[in-house]
């Protein structure tokens, strides 16, 4: 996606991906990218709500958190690396005016495949597909 955006002169972050960070701990270098990003956008007075995600496992929305809060994110990260070492948070920028139907935030699911023999790539896609879309329409100032 960075590369169709970015050939089409576009900063994918700005149109079409989220900001997001990949963290390993509170003492990881991502961390403290994220904390700088942060406190910039806290300084600017910026949309500053965070979506954080387990790193690992993490289908149909099991154990996303949204928080505004730097010691709340911080706490949410512990949390989900506390017991397992291996355990990462995923933390992204929540999208503010984010592309809706009806009202509603939406997904659309559809499996495809990639392969790669001899040099020779297939792509394969599964004719079933489905649409999902949230129980209630999208409201930002419950947050």
């Amino acid at each position: 996606m960075c590369s169709y955006y970015r050939d089409l002169g576009y900063d994918p972050f700005e149109v079409a991906i989220p900001v997001t960070y990949h963290i390993k701990a509170i003492k990881d270098t991502e961390f403290a990218a994220f904390s700088a990003d942060f406190r910039s956008k806290e300084e600017k007075k910026e949309s500053n709500v965070w979506i954080i995600k387990p790193g690992e496992n993490s289908n149909r929305g099991c154990g996303i958190q949204v928080a505004k809060q730097l010691s709340e994110i911080k706490k949410i990260i512990t949390q989900n690396s506390q017991g397992n070492q291996n355990h990462t948070s995923i933390v992204q920028l929540y999208i503010d005016k984010p592309l809706l139907i009806n009202g509603r935030k939406f997904d659309i699911r559809i499996y495809a495949m990639l392969t790669s023999v001899n040099g020779v790539m297939k792509g394969f896609m599964y004719r079933d597909c489905y649409f999902r879309t949230s129980s209630k329409p999208f409201d930002l100032t419950n947050l």
